[in-house]
């Protein structure tokens, strides 16, 4: 099953207006299960398979926080609920189609070919994300704002290409420069919907829309990247566990890309347990990881990463809702 994880310690948000918003999100649960499996979606296709109960929604809270921080000037002004929830859901459809089509990468008669078949067909995949992502358009045609659509159009073909780049890797492990690609075309696209949608839900200018898209990416990057690095703050059978996970969900591995690129020799063996993992060979291949400094140097790309969405909020004016995204931009570096 596809999970979201959290930081190490999570991002710290207002408690007063974390309640508030806990409002929307609960009421998005129900509409994102109609829209993800009703009319148009392919035989056999189970999103519940992706959606785990109690996984954060951290692309919905981005939308509410960003309409709320973009609103904060103009006295009187609120964003309507009902297109907040609509952009929210649409956010969650795109970053569910990601999931669809990772869960089928894989080399045809290799393992994590075999897991993915496990979990859906490959036509399912397919049709899956693509019904997806017209339920997201469907969304965002309704959007207050006409540019909105402009916006998720934008970020469906920075997954297009980013789902082009990890399928023209054919099994071979990225180098660092192409894992950040991939990041910027998977999560950094999809946050940074999430906070343009926002924007344009709360009023704001041309100026503030691009203020919180760059929030939106540099974010978008430190928790892909955080998501690279969380098997390897486990104990060492809890890492190999989460390791041999992502390898049959097809994923690439930011930490495990550097790694390779000061000792070469690692590329190999992550190919070749990505395709037929073995306990020993995957324990060296994270030993190998760890000791080559690789962690500690993806831990510096979170910070920088982190950094810059901080220093992205700048031009907004104060509020909770700034406040709330720059807390969460400042748990993703600690």
């Amino acid at each position: 099953m596809h999970r979201d994880r959290r930081p190490r310690r999570g991002p710290r948000l207002d408690p007063e207006l974390t309640a508030d918003v806990r409002e929307h999100l609960a009421r998005l649960e129900q509409a994102l299960a109609d829209l993800a499996s009703g009319e148009g979606a392919p035989p056999g296709f189970d999103p519940e398979r992706f959606i785990a109960p109690g996984v954060p929604r951290v692309r919905p809270l981005l939308v509410v926080l960003s309409a709320r921080a973009a609103a904060a000037d103009q006295e009187g002004f609120e964003a309507s609920p009902e297109a907040t929830e609509h952009l929210a859901v649409a956010a969650e459809l795109l970053h569910l189609a990601i999931a669809l089509h990772d869960a089928a990468l894989g080399r045809q008669g290799g393992r994590r070919r075999r897991a993915a078949r496990r979990i859906l067909s490959r036509g399912a995949s397919l049709l899956g994300g693509n019904h997806l992502t017209l339920r997201a358009l469907e969304l965002a045609r309704h959007a207050p704002a006409p540019e909105t659509m402009g916006d998720v159009l934008d970020a469906m073909r920075e997954i297009s290409d980013s789902h082009a780049l990890a399928q023209g890797l054919g099994g071979r492990l990225p180098n660092p420069e192409e894992s950040i690609d991939l990041a910027h075309g998977r999560t950094a696209a999809v946050f940074a919907f999430a906070c343009r949608a926002g924007a344009r839900l709360g009023g704001a200018e041309r100026r503030q829309v691009h203020t919180l898209g760059r929030f939106g990416r540099h974010a978008g990057v430190a928790w892909h990247l955080l998501d690279d690095l969380a098997p390897f703050h486990l104990d060492e059978d809890e890492r190999d566990r989460a390791l041999e996970e992502r390898l049959a969900r097809g994923l690439p591995n930011f930490a495990v890309s550097v790694a390779a690129e000061r000792e070469p020799a690692l590329a190999e063996v992550w190919q070749h347990v990505a395709n037929e993992p073995d306990p020993v060979e995957l324990r060296a291949l994270a030993d190998a990881v760890s000791a080559s400094g690789a962690v500690a140097e993806s831990r510096r790309r979170v910070v920088r990463e982190a950094w810059a969405a901080r220093r992205a909020l700048r031009p907004l004016p104060q509020s909770h809702a700034r406040d709330s995204l720059d807390r969460f931009a400042a748990g993703l570096a600690l």
